[in-house]
C-alpha cells in the first residue's frame, strides 16, 4: 500500500498543470489520509523523489527522478529503433518477423509482429509469453543466461515436449544453446510447433537482454540454409541496433 501510494503522489505531482501540489490537495486527490500523506512526502523528500519550494510549500518532482526517466527514455528509444528495422522485413524476405521484450531472465513476451503480403503465413500473438523451454527464443534465453543457472534449469526441470521434434534430453538442448552461443543466433526446426523459427537477443544499456528478435516460417519457406541466412540477417540487424545505441555486445553471445 506504501508503494502504491507514492505512486499515487508522483502521478499527482507529474500530471498536476499548476507548477507544484500542496500537501492538502494531494490528500483531496489521492484520497489518502493526512498522516499517511505526510509520511509518504516526507520519505519521498529524503530521498530526493519530490522537492518542498519553501516559499510556497508546493512539491515538484525531485532530481532523483531524473536518472530514472533518462534510462526509461533509452529504453523506449532501444525498442522504437529495434521495431522500425524488423518492420520491413516481412515484405522483403516472405516471412513473419515479431519483437520480443525480455520481462525476466526466464520469460519473454511478444509486443510486436509483422507479417508478409502473401495471405498464409505463420501467426504469433502479440501479449504471448515464451519461456526457457520454448524453441527458438528460448534457446536465446538460455544462451543469455547465467550458465550454471541455464543448466540448473535444464537439467532440473521435466522437458516439455511440444511436438515430435522437440528436443528433451537436457545434455542436448544445453549443446544446441552452446551452439547459439557461438553463431549468433538459435534455431527451433518444428520443435515448439510445426513451423521453423530463428531468433537473436538485443542487449540493453544494463548489458543484459533487452529484446529478442524472431522470425517465423513454414518448413518450405525456412528451410535448414535459410535459417542459416536469416540468422546472420537477424544477429547483423541486433549488432547494428546494439552500435546505434552505444551498448557493447558480449562477447560470449
Amino acid at each position: 500500500p506504501a508503494v502504491v501510494g507514492a505512486i499515487s503522489v508522483l502521478h499527482e505531482v507529474a500530471t498536476s498543470d499548476e507548477p507544484g501540489v500542496t500537501q492538502a490537495e494531494l490528500v483531496k486527490s489521492t484520497g489518502l489520509s493526512k498522516s499517511t500523506m505526510h509520511n509518504l512526502l516526507a520519505t519521498l523528500e529524503a530521498h530526493d523523489f519530490v522537492r518542498r519550494e519553501n516559499n510556497s510549500r508546493n512539491y515538484r518532482l525531485g532530481p532523483a527522478l531524473i536518472p530514472l526517466g533518462t534510462e526509461a527514455s533509452r529504453q523506449v528509444r532501444l525498442v522504437r529503433s529495434t521495431i522500425d528495422r524488423v518492420a520491413p522485413l516481412a515484405a522483403e524476405y516472405h516471412l513473419s518477423f515479431a519483437v520480443a521484450q525480455v520481462v525476466s531472465d526466464e520469460e519473454c513476451r511478444i509486443i510486436e509482429r509483422f507479417y508478409p503480403t502473401e495471405d498464409v503465413h505463420v501467426g504469433i500473438l502479440i501479449g504471448s509469453s515464451y519461456g526457457p523451454m520454448d524453441g527458438a527464443l528460448g534457446k536465446v534465453l538460455l544462451a543469455y543466461m547465467d550458465p550454471a543457472k541455464a543448466r540448473r534449469i535444464v537439467k532440473s526441470r521435466k522437458l516439455p515436449a511440444h511436438t515430435d521434434a522437440t528436443i528433451t534430453s537436457p545434455e542436448n538442448l544445453i549443446e544446441t544453446v552452446e551452439e547459439a552461443k557461438v553463431r549468433g543466433w538459435a534455431i527451433s526446426a518444428g520443435e515448439l510447433n510445426q513451423n521453423h523459427a530463428v531468433a537473436t537477443g538485443v542487449l540493453g544499456q544494463n548489458g543484459e537482454l533487452a529484446l529478442l528478435l524472431l522470425a517465423l516460417g513454414f518448413p518450405a519457406d525456412l528451410d535448414d540454409d535459410r535459417m542459416g541466412e536469416i540468422g546472420q540477417l537477424l544477429a547483423g540487424i541486433a549488432a547494428s541496433i546494439m552500435a546505434d545505441a552505444g551498448i557493447s555486445a558480449r562477447s560470449e553471445a
